[in-house]
């Protein structure tokens, strides 16, 4: 079955947490490690991933903490993706654009892979932090 790994998991979590805030509001990824019981260095290099790509706003210091550098609707999965672990491949012979990195390779599952892959880039850079976070997520029912 295809997952999202644990990097990416956290990152989610996080951001839903963050979008979730008044505008004056943060939180540290402590609370954030205490809350959801991640690991607290794994999810501090994500947050600073997602402050350095320009997703996350940063407050150092003791009283500091994260919030959203951009409002929900600016923030794709594609991005947050990229962000936190660079360029994802469904499998791995396929190029970044999804198309098969060997010419006449003769694949078998070729199509499928490239279909596949097609699907994903398209879903993740169409989907964004303020629909994942509606009580009810109906933009994945045309998938």
């Amino acid at each position: 079955m295809f997952r999202f790994n644990k990097d990416i998991e956290y990152a989610l979590i996080a951001l839903v947490e963050l979008s979730r805030l008044a505008a004056d509001e943060i939180l540290s990824a402590r609370e954030l490690s205490d809350r959801y019981l991640i690991p607290y260095k794994l999810l501090a290099r994500i947050l600073q991933k997602l402050g350095a790509d320009g997703i996350l706003n940063s407050l150092k210091g003791s009283q500091g903490g994260y919030s959203l550098a951009l409002s929900p609707a600016d923030v794709n999965l594609g991005r947050v993706i990229q962000a936190v672990r660079g360029t994802e491949r469904i499998a791995d012979c396929l190029s970044e654009d999804g198309n098969c990195v060997q010419e006449n390779c003769g694949c078998t599952i070729k199509p499928i892979i490239e279909v596949f892959q097609n699907k994903w880039i398209h879903f993740v850079e169409n989907t964004t932090l303020a629909e994942i976070t509606q009580p009810e997520v109906k933009f994945i029912e045309g998938i």
